[in-house]
């Protein structure tokens, strides 16, 4: 089990507990991260906080990459009506 942090903060500004927010945003990117890496959930628990930040904004950059050009050519389609 990872031990807390002592940055953390111990509330979150609405004055949650911290703890259990950040371990389900922890989950959430392991799950997008598994996903659209298509590895197991439990390989990305062995990678960095750093990486797996690295890993969502490749896959963020992709997304929205695929998003323009299906705007694009339905564009186009769209034009040639």
């Amino acid at each position: 089990m990872q031990q807390a942090n002592f940055i953390d903060p111990k509330l979150t500004h609405d004055g949650k507990p911290y703890g259990p927010v950040r371990y389900k945003d922890i989950v959430k990117e392991r799950y997008f991260i598994s996903k659209y890496c298509n590895t197991s959930y439990t390989d990305i628990g062995n990678t960095s906080p750093l990486e797996r930040k690295y890993l969502l904004e490749f896959i963020t950059d992709e997304l929205k990459a695929q998003k323009e050009q299906v705007e694009k050519l339905k564009a186009q389609r769209q034009s040639k009506r």
